[in-house]
C-alpha cells in the first residue's frame, strides 16, 4: 500500500519522480512495464492534489500510453471523481460504472450500505471484498458530501442497476461453465455491458 506525502509540496515531488521514472522508460524500451504500478498511484496523488487542469493532462498522457490497459479500482474510482469535478459528466458516469464492475464492493463500502458477497468467477484479485482497504486514507478524506451524492445517485440508478445485475447473472455463469465458447460468448458480451452508457469512451474494460 502506498506511504503517502504529508504535503502538497511532497506529493507534487512524488508526481514528479513517478512521471520521470516512467518518461524515462518509455524513451529507453519504447513501452512501460511499471510493474510498481506508478501510473495508478498517480491518480491518486492528482486526486488528492485536486489539480485538474494537470489531472486533465495526465489523464490524456496515460490514454495515449496506456491505451489497452484494464485499470485498477482505486484508480477509477480517482478518475471518475476527478472526470465529475472537471464537469464531464458522461465520462464521469462512465468511469464510475467501470469501477463498479471490476470491483462490486467498493462502492457499497463508500456509501456504507449492506455488502452482500457474490458468488461469482473472478479474473483476478481486484474483485476482491477486502480490496477497499487499498484505498489511501488520504484520498477518501477528499472525497466530498457532493462526491458521495453522485456515486450514489448513479449508482441507484435503474441503468447501474440493470448494469450490475446482468454482469452479476454473468459472472455467476462463468464461474461454473467450462465449454470455452460458451464463456467466450458471456464474456464478449460482459465487455459490452458499458456501452449503453458513452461508448465513445473506452480507456479500459473489466471482467
Amino acid at each position: 500500500m502506498i506511504t503517502f506525502p504529508d504535503t502538497e509540496k511532497k506529493i507534487k515531488g512524488r508526481i514528479s519522480a513517478y512521471k520521470s521514472a516512467l518518461n524515462k522508460e518509455l524513451k529507453e524500451y519504447d513501452l512501460i512495464n511499471d510493474r510498481a504500478g506508478k501510473r495508478y498511484l498517480l491518480f491518486s496523488l492528482y486526486f488528492v492534489l485536486n489539480d485538474l487542469k494537470k489531472s486533465e493532462k495526465y489523464f490524456e498522457w496515460y490514454q495515449t500510453v496506456f491505451n489497452d490497459d484494464v485499470g485498477e479500482p482505486v484508480q477509477k474510482l480517482c478518475w471518475a471523481l476527478s472526470l465529475y469535478r472537471m464537469d464531464r459528466r458522461k465520462e464521469a458516469q462512465y468511469m464510475l460504472a467501470d469501477l463498479m464492475l471490476s470491483n462490486l464492493y467498493i462502492i457499497p463500502q463508500l456509501l456504507d450500505q449492506p455488502i452482500e458477497k457474490y458468488d461469482i468467477w473472478q479474473f483476478s484479485s481486484d474483485g476482491d471484498m477486502d480490496y477497499f482497504d487499498y484505498i489511501p486514507d488520504e484520498v477518501l478524506s477528499e472525497v466530498t458530501v457532493e462526491d458521495m451524492n453522485w456515486i450514489k445517485e448513479c449508482h441507484d440508478s435503474f441503468m447501474f442497476q440493470r448494469i450490475r445485475q446482468r454482469y452479476i447473472k454473468i459472472y455467476g455463469q462463468l464461474k461454473d461453465v467450462k465449454d470455452a465458447a460458451a464463456r467466450k460468448k458471456l464474456l464478449n458480451e460482459s465487455y459490452t455491458l458499458l456501452d449503453q452508457l458513452s461508448p465513445e469512451f473506452k480507456p479500459g474494460i473489466s471482467g
